[in-house]
C-alpha cells in the first residue's frame, strides 16, 4: 500500500509566442475568460546553473482545472529543458514542495528546473521531466504561490461574474 500523494492537479500550462493573441484565440475557440495578465521574474536553477526567468502569464477563469498561457520574455531557462521550449505541463498544487519533489525524483521523474533561494533550497515551483511522455512536464507549485494566485483568480472571476472554485485544497 502506498501513501496518497500530497498533490492536486489545478492547471495545464502552454507556452505561447504572443500572450494577447493566444488569449483571444483560446478564448474565442474554447469560450474561456482570462485573469489579468501578470509578469514574473525569478531565478531558476537549470541544468546549466541559475538563470533569470521572466514571463507574462494568465490563467483561465474557468476551472478548477485552469489553462495557463505563458509568454516567455526571457526563454533561457526553458531552453535548457530536455525537449526544448514549447512544453506543456500539468501543474499540481502541494503543501510540501521539497517532499513531493523528492518523491517524484525517487520515481524517476528528474527535476530539471526549480525556484531557488539564496541558500540553494527549492522554492515556489519545480519542473519534473516525464520520461515516458517527453514534453509533458509535471510542475509542482508551492503553497506560497497558491496564497497569491487564489485571491487573484477569485477577484477576476467575481468581476467577470463567474463562480470560482479554489483548486488549492487537498481534501
Amino acid at each position: 500500500m502506498t501513501n496518497k500523494p500530497n498533490l492536486r492537479l489545478y492547471h495545464t500550462g502552454v507556452i505561447v509566442d504572443d500572450l494577447r493573441a493566444a488569449m483571444k484565440l483560446w478564448g474565442d475557440a474554447l469560450g474561456l475568460h482570462w485573469a489579468p495578465p501578470l509578469s514574473s521574474t525569478v531565478p531558476l536553477l537549470c541544468p546549466t546553473g541559475i538563470e533569470p526567468r521572466e514571463v507574462v502569464f494568465t490563467y483561465s477563469l474557468e476551472g478548477p482545472h485552469h489553462v495557463e498561457l505563458l509568454e516567455q520574455v526571457n526563454p533561457a531557462p526553458y531552453l535548457n529543458l530536455t525537449g526544448g521550449r514549447y512544453i506543456h505541463h500539468l501543474g499540481y498544487f502541494t503543501t510540501d514542495l521539497p517532499g513531493e519533489s523528492a518523491r517524484l525524483e525517487s520515481l524517476g521523474l528528474r527535476r530539471e528546473l526549480s525556484g531557488v533561494t539564496d541558500s540553494g533550497d527549492v522554492t515556489r515551483a519545480t519542473f519534473h521531466i516525464n520520461p515516458v511522455s517527453p514534453g509533458m512536464w509535471i510542475e509542482l507549485v508551492d503553497q506560497s504561490v497558491a496564497e497569491f494566485t487564489d485571491p487573484w483568480l477569485a477577484e477576476a472571476c467575481a468581476k467577470a461574474g463567474i463562480e470560482y472554485v479554489s483548486p488549492f485544497r487537498l481534501d
